[in-house]
């Protein structure tokens, strides 16, 4: 699945900046006791490989977020 992020504090306007605004989720879990999803960057960082990071499904604090490509 395919989502898109948009930054809503600086740390996550940081990262779509960095890494564009289309990720994957590569797993559903959670994360800090909080149901959430783990997405990857779909270029490689600089450091030659992709971004991972999580995302609370409700009222994440760094980004929004939608589904583009089930």
């Amino acid at each position: 699945m395919l989502v898109r992020l948009t930054g809503k504090s600086k740390h996550g306007k940081n990262r779509i900046q960095q890494h564009g605004s289309t990720w994957v989720v590569v797993q559903r879990g959670r994360f800090a006791g909080r149901a959430a999803f783990m997405v990857a960057s779909m270029e490689n960082t600089d450091r030659g490989r992709r971004d991972g990071r999580w995302v609370h499904i409700r009222d994440d604090k760094d980004f929004n977020w939608e589904i583009i490509d089930d």
